[in-house]
C-alpha cells in the first residue's frame, strides 16, 4: 500500500474543516551568482540553449538583457496562443548584497559550503519566467529549468539563489540533479526548513516546506515535539513530491501515514505560520 492509498474523511468536532484554497501561481526567479565580473557569452548561451530545446528563438537582446521565446510551451488564450518565455537580466549596478541571501544560509542543511561560497560572491543577474504562468505547472518547470541549466552552463556562476523558496544550490549539483534517469524536479524549486518554537515550554519544533505555491500547489508544515526532526524533513519531501506528482489532490479532513505505520496525521488547509503568506497543509499529529 502506497503512502497516500488510505486517505479517509474525518470530521474533528473541535476543529472546522475549511474549502481548499488555492495559491496563485507566481513568476519564477534565480538568481546566478559570481565571485568575478559577468560575462555574458550569447553565442556560448544559445549553443547550450540548443542542447535543451528543439525549438526556440533568440529575441533582439540587449547587452545587459538577453530574451529567448520556447514555442515548444505555448498557452491558449481565448484569442491565441502565446509561447512561453525566458529572461535574463543583468543590472547596471550588479553587485551582490550577502545579506539578501542571510535567512537562506541558515537553512542551507543541504550545502554544507554554502556560506563560505556565498562570501566570495560579489555580483549577480536575474532568471525569470515570461508568459509562463498559465500553463500546466508541470510543463512550465520543464522548461524554465530547461532553460536555467542551459544558463548555469553557460556562465558558470558559483551558486544559484531561488527566491520562491528561499534556496542556494550548488550549481553543478543542481544541474547534475534535473539530469539524473529520475530528476530531482524539485530540488530549487522547494526547500524543507526546519525551526525551534521559540518560547515553547515544551521544547517544540516545526517544519515547513516553501516553495510550491509558486506552481500554485499548496506547501505544508507541522509543530511537533516527539519526533525525529531528520524524519519528518524527510516525510516532508516525500509529501512535496507527491502534491507535485498528482496535484492538489488532498482534501481538508484527510489523513496520511506519518513516521510509522501506526501514526496517521491529519490534514488541514490553512494560513502559513511562517513568512511568507501562502495557503498551506496544516497537519495534525495523533496517535493511531
Amino acid at each position: 500500500m502506497g503512502l497516500f492509498d488510505f486517505f479517509k474523511k474525518e470530521t474533528k468536532p473541535d476543529k472546522q474543516e475549511e474549502d481548499t484554497v488555492e495559491n496563485v501561481p507566481q513568476m519564477l526567479y534565480a538568481k546566478l551568482l559570481f565571485a568575478d565580473e559577468i560575462q555574458l557569452d550569447k553565442e556560448r548561451i544559445v549553443a547550450e540553449l540548443r542542447k535543451e530545446f528543439k525549438n526556440f528563438e533568440e529575441a533582439d537582446n540587449l547587452e545587459r538583457t538577453l530574451l529567448y521565446i520556447f514555442s515548444d510551451y505555448v498557452f491558449n488564450y481565448q484569442d491565441g496562443g502565446v509561447p512561453a518565455q525566458g529572461a535574463l537580466f543583468m543590472a547596471e549596478d550588479s553587485t551582490f548584497d550577502p545579506q539578501s541571501v542571510a535567512v537562506a544560509l541558515t537553512q542551507s542543511w543541504h550545502w554544507p559550503e554554502a556560506a563560505d561560497v556565498i562570501k566570495t560572491c560579489k555580483q549577480e543577474c536575474l532568471v525569470t519566467d515570461f508568459m509562463s504562468r498559465g500553463l500546466d505547472y508541470e510543463k512550465r518547470v520543464e522548461y524554465f529549468q530547461k532553460f536555467l541549466s542551459a544558463l548555469i552552463k553557460a556562465t558558470k556562476p558559483q551558486a544559484v539563489y531561488f527566491t520562491q523558496s528561499d534556496k542556494l544550490v550548488e550549481p553543478f549539483a543542481y544541474v547534475f540533479a534535473l539530469a539524473e534517469e529520475e530528476p530531482d524536479v524539485l530540488n530549487g524549486l522547494v526547500n524543507v526548513r526546519f525551526f525551534n518554537v521559540a518560547n515553547s515550554t515544551e521544547e517544540e519544533m516545526f517544519v515547513d516546506t516553501l516553495g510550491l505555491h509558486s506552481l500554485g500547489l499548496p506547501d505544508f508544515q507541522i509543530r511537533f515535539r516527539d519526533f525525529e526532526p531528520n524524519e519528518v524533513v524527510g516525510k516532508l519531501w516525500s509529501y512535496a513530491n507527491y502534491i507535485y506528482q498528482n496535484g492538489a489532490v488532498i482534501e481538508p479532513g484527510n489523513t496520511i501515514q506519518g513516521l510509522s505505520v501506526n501514526d496517521k496525521w491529519t490534514c488541514y488547509y490553512a494560513d502559513a505560520a511562517v513568512a511568507p503568506t501562502r495557503i498551506v497543509i496544516d497537519l495534525e499529529t495523533q496517535a493511531s
